[in-house]
């Protein structure tokens, strides 16, 4: 082979090795920008689906607001305006979108145990027995609320001593609200109703009479020869909201407690707290 065919042939590898690199380099361009057409439209996603779970938000606390104006004497989630924010999960031109809205005083306040009255006492001690716990546990709570004040969190108790089984056990029926409050007859589990009537008949009449109507009133305790037991009402100032919303590939799960105001003039609701989790769709609702 001449000289001149070897340099030909060093040359054509060289180009060859050349046109490689270059090839390679522009998958990896064009693969880095796909990528990053990718993370700029789920970013936008996940901007359209934060607006949309925002914006239930905003109409839940319209509502709220409204109500202590048009029908502040009850609240129950038969009202209009909890009918009228409250929506199952459907499917929007964006994805799936729903709202629920949970009453936080459908439970006890535990921070009630620190107003020591007899009532307020007895009636923790005879929720405990009817939880099968240790009816003393009343008493340490009582003490830790009045030495520590209230507690942000029911599973808080923990921190002092009560026993995680026992605040397990009371998960159902009772919570640390933000603000005082009483438990709500419309909304209280038909369990956490019967300690607090201690008559089973009477229970049972008023959750069929809240069953047939959607409320209870004061008129409905009369008419079957009953009390509004001690810490408890007709209304709620404390909700917590569940919003889930999914825009192209992201989904949002914003969480909200709210709180009412409604004394001294002043009617404002509150955000409490607000945990915002955004996600991507799963692959089988797509």
């Amino acid at each position: 082979m001449s000289r001149r065919s070897e340099d030909s042939g060093v040359v054509l590898v060289n180009v060859l090795v050349v046109l490689a690199i270059a090839g390679g380099l522009m998958v990896l361009l064009i693969t880095g920008q796909e990528r990053a057409l990718d993370r700029i439209a789920d970013a936008a996603d996940v901007a359209v689906a934060e607006q949309i779970a925002l914006g239930a938000e905003s109409s839940v606390i319209d509502a709220l607001r409204r109500d202590l104006d048009t029908a502040p004497e009850a609240d129950h989630l038969n009202e209009p305006w909890a009918l009228g924010v409250i929506q199952r999960e459907a499917r929007l031109p964006t994805g799936r979108f729903s709202v629920a809205i949970e009453d936080l005083q459908a439970k006890f306040d535990i921070n009630q145990l620190a107003d020591l009255s007899a009532g307020t006492q007895a009636f923790g001690t005879r929720l405990m027995v009817a939880l099968d716990q240790p009816p003393q546990t009343v008493n340490q709570i009582i003490r830790i609320l009045q030495a520590a004040g209230p507690v942000a969190a029911l599973e808080d108790l923990t921190d002092y001593g009560v026993s995680a089984e026992t605040v397990a056990a009371l998960g159902p029926y009772a919570t640390a609200l933000p603000v005082p409050g009483t438990v709500n007859l419309n909304s209280v589990d038909p369990f956490l109703l019967s300690v607090m009537m201690q008559n089973t008949g009477q229970t049972t009449q008023l959750l069929r009479m809240r069953d047939a109507r959607g409320e209870l009133t004061r008129e409905m305790l009369q008419r079957v020869g009953a009390l509004r037991p001690q810490n408890s009402g007709f209304t709620s100032n404390v909700y917590r909201v569940d919003i889930l919303a999914e825009a192209g590939r992201a989904r949002v799960v914003l969480e909200t407690t709210l709180a009412r105001r409604n004394a001294a003039g002043v009617k404002a609701v509150q955000i409490v707290r607000r945990r915002l989790r955004p996600g991507q769709v799963p692959e089988a609702a797509n």
